[in-house]
């Protein structure tokens, strides 16, 4: 477990859709050590393997996050890709979302103080200049991404639905391989409980997913509910945005004002 106090996220939004246009992360290395807006380049260096450390663990630039964020249709469908990349590479980030977040829902908020006291529990020793910044950190990462809202003291989130774009990407993160998964991996995963997406809204999408082959087969009988993941995630994601009719096809979304959680 690390401290969490630098988040990079307005960084990160502006410069990834441009990590496309290099051939190695060497070369990305550079021009965002030439570019990042600080004065200081030991600052650029520092904040710079933030970002590739977070986004680019594996060392490779050609990879379905590159692609994705040169693809993807908007800034709103880049912010729930960022969120979850960086909960993956931050473990005190994922405590807080599956320990302190999510059991919170029901109330819909959270108390920055609260946040504190459970960030120690994790990490005792850090002092009151890493507590300030982790904590505000973690703030960022919900309200800049659009996961939660900053409203004074308090962390407010509520249940949401997401955009399709944004889940196809997370989705085939978690199921990255062709196979038969269940409704439950999917309910108790990050995309239902980091992600905060609504349960009716994700099955939704489920068949949105169906249409364009990416997901073959939805089940949904007596007590087998499941759904079958067709092909990995480069070849889902492409053909999802090489799909010649995907601007005219019609796109499922939950019945406004239905109630999606239930038995959450």
């Amino acid at each position: 477990m690390r401290v969490f106090a630098n988040d990079e996220i307005a960084n990160s939004l502006e410069f990834l859709p441009q990590a496309s246009g290099f051939q190695t992360l060497e070369a990305f290395k550079q021009y965002l050590n030439d570019k990042l807006p600080y004065n200081a380049a030991e600052t650029r260096l520092r904040r710079t393997s933030y970002i590739l450390d977070r986004f680019y663990p594996e060392g490779n630039i050609d990879n379905p996050l590159t692609f994705f964020s040169a693809y993807c249709s908007s800034l709103a469908d880049l912010k729930p890709v960022v969120f979850y990349h960086i909960l993956k590479a931050e473990p005190i980030a994922a405590k807080v979302a599956e320990e302190f977040i999510w059991p919170a829902l029901p109330i819909g908020r959270v108390e920055r103080e609260q946040m504190r006291e459970f960030v120690l529990r994790y990490l005792p020793d850090a002092g009151n200049s890493s507590q300030k910044n982790m904590l505000r950190a973690l703030s960022y990462t919900y309200d800049l991404l659009g996961v939660g809202s900053t409203q004074d003291t308090s962390l407010r989130f509520q249940l949401q639905q997401g955009s399709l774009e944004s889940l196809l990407y997370i989705l085939t993160s978690e199921y990255p391989k062709p196979g038969i998964y269940s409704f439950d991996s999917l309910f108790n995963s990050p995309i239902h409980r980091w992600m905060l997406w609504d349960r009716q809204w994700l099955r939704n999408q489920l068949y949105n997913l169906q249409d364009f082959g990416i997901l073959s087969k939805i089940s949904e009988i007596d007590t087998v509910r499941q759904f079958t993941v067709a092909v990995d995630q480069p070849t889902a994601l492409r053909q999802f945005f090489e799909h010649p009719a995907r601007n005219n096809m019609a796109i499922r979304e939950t019945t406004k004002g239905q109630s999606a959680d239930q038995g959450d």
